[in-house]
This record gives C-alpha cells, structure tokens and sequence, in this order.
C-alpha cells in the first residue's frame, strides 16, 4: 500500500492542494483498491469514490475504529507528555482518567483509593477530561488540518466510532 502512495504518479500525486476533502476516506480506498489488485479484482475507474456497498460496511466501521483508537493513543501520548512536564498534579491526572476509563473504576471509588474527598476528585476528573480535550484537537488539527469546526467534528466522529 505504501508504495502505491509513494511512487512516481502514485496516490499521493493525485492528492494535490485541495482535491482530497478528507484524508481518512482517500486513504481507505487506496487501502481497497490495492486489496482488490492483490485478490485480482479490478480497482474502480478514477473519480469520485463510489459508494461503499453493503457488505463493506464492516470493513469501512472496523477502519474507522482502528483510526479513531489509532488517534485517541496518540492524544493520550501527548497529554502523558504534557503532564510529565507540568509536573505531579498533572501526572495524577493522568492517573485519573486511566483509573476511570481502562480500569472503570467510578470517582467515588477512585477518592476512597487516594483517600481524598469525592468532590475533589470531581474537579480535578474535569479538568483532566478538558486537558485530553486540548490534546485530542491538537492530534486531530496536526491529521485534519482545517477549521476549529472541522477539527471539532471530527473529534466528535472519532468518538462515536469508539462508541
């Protein structure tokens, strides 16, 4: 697939200054027309992307989620970053939100293991969910260069394909 995208004329080529819209589904038919090449089917002619027809749409649902976990690590990465930087508070919640979303454990639990009050938890949970925010959208703009708008929306679409 990638030298499909990197060689002379190759998809890349094609993707010149405002002809690809969105990179997730240009990216996706290369993805299915090198797979149709090497089953030996016939990729489509050019132009616009045809329609996915209903026995792909596993596939399309499995490539977003793939992309979306792909995206949401990255972000996680960055905010893991972020928050060795601005030090211990930072780091904890960090800490936070991988006790409440890979472990599932609710805040009340999570403040009867550090032994600290409920609400406290409640606030800094805020503030560490409006932190991963920030480096979601930062990934997202670096993947989707676009509007504010744009990157929100895709933010959000990346969510309901985790969901």
């Amino acid at each position: 697939m990638f030298v499909e995208c990197f060689r002379q004329g190759g998809a890349l080529a094609a993707a010149g200054e405002g002809r690809v819209p969105h990179f997730r589904p240009f990216l996706y038919g290369i993805v299915r027309n090198v797979a149709r090449r090497f089953e030996g089917r016939p990729a489509p002619a050019a132009g616009p992307p045809p329609d996915v027809p209903a026995d792909e749409a596993t596939q399309s649902r499995l490539f977003d989620r793939a992309w979306a976990e792909a995206v949401m690590a990255e972000a996680a990465a960055r905010h893991r970053q972020r928050a060795a930087v601005a030090g211990p508070d930072a780091v904890r919640r960090v800490d936070l939100l991988r006790l409440r979303f890979e472990d599932g454990l609710p805040v009340r639990a999570i403040s009867e293991l550090w032994g600290v009050p409920a609400a406290d938890v409640h606030h800094w949970y805020a503030q560490a969910r409006r932190e991963f925010r920030a480096a979601l959208l930062e990934v997202v703009a670096f993947h989707l260069p676009g509007s504010p708008a744009e990157v929100e929306e895709e933010a959000a679409g990346l969510l309901r394909a985790l969901a």
